[in-house]
């Protein structure tokens, strides 16, 4: 057990944050006060900003120097800092419209919550609780075995008072896999096997220990079909992962295209018709594919785009216009484009996987359809 400390280094710091916090105070009141340009207006959502004294109830006065203080939004840690030699605090708390804002000093809940506002500035919004805790705890990360991984504190504010309620994190190395978390003494834990979770500090030194172990890691491969459909991609971008890891996936369908489902040969989808989701590894190499096909509502120019490589090539619009004035007015042309867009889609497919099929398509092909619509423009063009 230790009691909590101050020195000139931590004032620095201290003073440090402080400044910096006021400068972005007073950018916050420049910009909502209509200060800057109007072009500023459009900028991501502006912190809540707050400031004030922190003091206890029972006994009343100020809390002391160096005293944590934590800004939570809907229960997600946000900021924090610690109070100066006049027991005051100042930061800024990033958020969303409606989120209640709460405050834990030394770990303790405070009296005082809000709604999280963007761009507001709260110079005096004084914060109190009952009392201080009388102790405060080391608290020491361990992996086990050894060498297998790292264990992080993220919330990084040791020491901590009892019930402070603690982020942590652990990652394994190359070869390994997390397993669970354990502590000497026990502790409460969000989820103990999580990789990801938190756990609330006890009275007492603990330690907290992830452990891990050796494990096969498998590739995940991302493939469409048709290659000219879309792009799929794995948003974890981890290619490597162990039997069961989640990977958040996403499929974009190509102009002209829509995504219809996910396939692989193993493994399994949260939702498979779903083109942002999130797959489970098997334990094997697995090729996980976007299924796309041509949309409904939309005609497009697959073998020019595949020519093109593009599908906004100024070529492809004379195309589209043509087709939609000309061909589609009448009852033979309806049927080309109808037979034109059930067998072009495979030949699409193969030219664009060779650049020298990709000219010569364009070459021999699309670029004298294009040059003999376009002089044409002015018979058909209305």
């Amino acid at each position: 057990m230790i009691e909590q400390t101050s020195g000139n280094s931590l004032k620095r710091r201290r003073a440090d944050r402080l400044a910096g916090a006021l400068g972005l105070l007073l950018a916050l009141a420049l910009i909502s006060g209509g200060v800057l340009p109007a072009y500023a207006q459009g900028i991501p959502p502006m912190p809540h900003g707050f400031s004030g004294t922190v003091s206890t109830t029972s006994p009343a006065g100020p809390v002391p120097e160096g005293t944590l203080v934590q800004a939570f939004v809907d229960d997600v840690k946000r900021a924090e800092t610690t109070v100066d030699a006049e027991s005051k605090y100042v930061f800024l708390v990033g958020g969303h419209s409606g989120g209640e804002v709460t405050f834990k000093v030394a770990g303790v809940l405070a009296n005082e919550s809000t709604t999280w506002k963007s761009g507001v500035l709260e110079y005096d919004f004084n914060l109190t609780i009952t009392a201080l805790p009388s102790s405060f705890y080391t608290l020491t990360m361990a992996v086990a075995p050894p060498d297998t991984g790292m264990a992080t504190d993220m919330t990084n504010s040791p020491p901590y008072a009892e019930n402070t309620v603690v982020s942590i994190k652990a990652v394994p190395a190359a070869g390994y896999h997390f397993t669970h978390w354990t502590a000497t003494p026990a502790v409460v834990f969000g989820n103990a096997n999580a990789a990801e979770t938190t756990f609330t500090m006890p009275p007492a030194d603990v330690t907290v220990t992830a452990n891990f172990e050796v494990g096969e890691t498998y590739t995940l491969t991302m493939a469409a079909s048709p290659l000219m459909g879309g792009t799929a991609t794995d948003v974890t971008g981890a290619s490597l992962y162990p039997e069961g890891a989640l990977v958040s996936i996403q499929a974009a369908a190509a102009l002209d295209y829509d995504f219809v489902r996910w396939s692989a040969p193993a493994g399994s989808f949260v939702n498979s018709n779903a083109a942002v989701t999130t797959f489970t590894m098997p334990p094997a190499d697995v090729t996980v594919t976007a299924i796309f096909e041509i949309a409904t509502t939309s005609l497009g120019c697959f073998i020019a785009t595949a020519a093109y490589g593009s599908p906004t090539a100024e070529q492809i619009d004379v195309l589209r216009e043509f087709r939609d004035v000309v061909l589609l007015e009448s009852t033979m042309g309806s049927q080309f484009v109808a037979l034109y867009y059930k067998l072009s889609p495979p030949v699409a497919d193969f030219i664009s996987g060779s650049s020298f099929l990709r000219t010569l398509a364009r070459v021999l092909l699309v670029d004298p359809v294009v040059r003999i619509v376009e002089a044409t423009g002015g018979i058909w063009r209305k």
